[in-house]
């Protein structure tokens, strides 16, 4: 059966850092598939990030570790794959997920470090800076 998660379960599974509801959220994990919307990702960077230091590389790969998973169904999985490359270059996790939703769209924005290094390499999609 198929559950939708919010980001405390996934930081627990993530950190153990309370091992009551790790165990819980492993539990929960043994019996459904997660789906792990677009919100809950950008607030798990964002958690991770902020409040447990963890690096960029470290993010990146509890990200590709998530999309790894049969039981883990990420929000447009394609798009987040796009969003860790990304990320992994220097570019900042939300701005990564904005770019890489807009599919095909004219994108503009007047961050000019936005996804530069991606952009730079031409594995991301055109940016227009105001």
């Amino acid at each position: 059966m198929l559950i939708a998660v919010d980001t405390s379960i996934m930081i627990r599974l993530a950190m153990r850092d309370d091992e009551a509801h790790y165990q819980k959220a492993l539990a929960l994990l043994t019996g459904h598939q997660f789906f792990i919307s677009r919100t809950v990702q950008l607030e798990m960077e964002w958690v991770l990030r902020s409040r447990y230091k963890q690096s960029v590389e470290e993010i990146a790969n509890f990200f590709s570790l998530l999309l790894q998973k049969t039981k883990i169904l990420c929000e447009n999985e394609e798009e987040l794959i796009n969003a860790i490359c990304w990320y992994r270059l220097g570019a900042d996790f939300a701005d990564a997920i904005h770019l890489a939703h807009t599919k095909s769209l004219p994108f503009y924005t007047f961050d000019e470090r936005f996804c530069k290094k991606a952009i730079q390499q031409g594995i991301a999609p055109r940016v227009n800076f105001l």
